[in-house]
């Protein structure tokens, strides 16, 4: 049976580190943000982790060429409209009952065909993936054919906001400038929030583990050790390697070689005003009780 080992959490909440990490695993390979894929590919513009265009990469396009002679009737603009249907799938707790209908039964038989694909290709039985959408695992999990071990990475939403303040260039765009966008204090707390309780919501419906990036970053053997016996993996402690990867999406560090630096380093809070910080410090209260 294909693993796949799922990074749920927020944006910037340092899923890329920990997906690096995850890659030591043997017998693993990296797709980085995986459910961005039919996304990426109908733009035609971005990188993926092995620096060739999606388009042009040598596991996508067998994907895609695969998806297209499997399923005759598949096409992938309308695929997009479903993907994002179930990422912004406003009461989640419905996939189960959406996937008995028979438009998504063909949907779903698709996302299976799509890993075992990937699995096939690569010749790797463990997929780390992450998407980051709860949704799309939550997905994942009702297809019932997969292995899924769900990560959730949570970061401080002082740190979480500090960062979607910033302005920052998606660097898999080499040929045009695309920012993320800078989200503003109720979007960051609101998404912070839902991600929070849709986690806790699947917790006793798939193999789960919480992860805070604090910790993480603070005692990284500690957790990794934790991570292997959750896994049932081996991942070494030290000397962790950034590997050869076919990610889609993520930060510059997705295409590179070397040893990983996990850094124990305090955010500064310099994009936050005196009000942003008091505003998320009663997020944080508020996220105790709910």
């Amino acid at each position: 049976m294909i693993k796949i080992i799922y990074i749920a959490g927020d944006g910037r909440s340092g899923s890329t580190l920990l997906d690096s990490v995850l890659s030591n695993i043997e017998n693993s390979i990296s797709v980085g943000e995986c459910h961005r894929f039919w996304i990426r590919y109908s733009e035609g513009a971005s990188h993926c982790g092995c620096s060739n265009i999606v388009t042009e990469c040598s596991l996508w396009s067998q994907i895609q060429s695969r998806l297209q002679t499997k399923f005759p009737d598949y096409e992938i603009a309308q695929f997009v409209q479903k993907v994002r249907e179930i990422q912004f799938f406003r009461n989640f707790k419905q996939i189960p009952k959406l996937l008995q209908s028979e438009e998504w039964k063909t949907f779903g038989k698709i996302v299976v065909y799509f890993y075992a694909s990937i699995a096939e290709i690569t010749g790797k039985n463990v997929i780390i993936d992450s998407s980051k959408s709860v949704p799309w695992a939550y997905l994942l999990l009702e297809l019932g054919v997969f292995d899924i071990r769900m990560i959730h990475l949570e970061r401080d939403v002082l740190a979480v906001a500090n960062s979607w303040k910033k302005k920052v260039m998606l660097p898999e765009y080499t040929t045009r400038e695309v920012w993320m966008p800078v989200k503003g204090n109720w979007v960051i707390a609101k998404t912070w929030l839902k991600i929070k309780k849709m986690a806790n919501y699947l917790v006793v419906r798939v193999p789960y583990m919480e992860i805070k990036y604090k910790s993480f970053c603070k005692h990284p053997e500690n957790t990794l050790e934790e991570l292997s016996v959750f896994l049932d993996e081996s991942i070494p402690t030290t000397n962790l390697q950034l590997q050869k990867n076919h990610a889609i999406g993520g930060n510059p560090m997705r295409s590179q070689l070397g040893t990983i630096e996990i850094k124990n380093q305090k955010t500064v809070l310099t994009h936050l005003t005196f009000f942003d910080k008091f505003y998320f410090r009663m997020i944080k209260l508020i996220s105790k009780v709910l």
